[in-house]
């Protein structure tokens, strides 16, 4: 991928923390919208 494992550095840059952060936010987010309406989904083929 890249040159830089982010596990080895000795802090956490700015950016991948805010990424983190809208990351899980994001995902707490939908998954109390499938918690209040469950996802249909897509009909079988005949």
């Amino acid at each position: 991928m890249g040159d830089v494992n982010f596990v080895d550095l000795p802090w956490t840059p700015e950016k991948v923390v805010s990424m983190i952060k809208m990351a899980a936010s994001n995902a707490a987010h939908l998954a109390g919208l499938f918690k209040t309406k469950t996802y249909a989904g897509v009909p079988a083929g005949d």
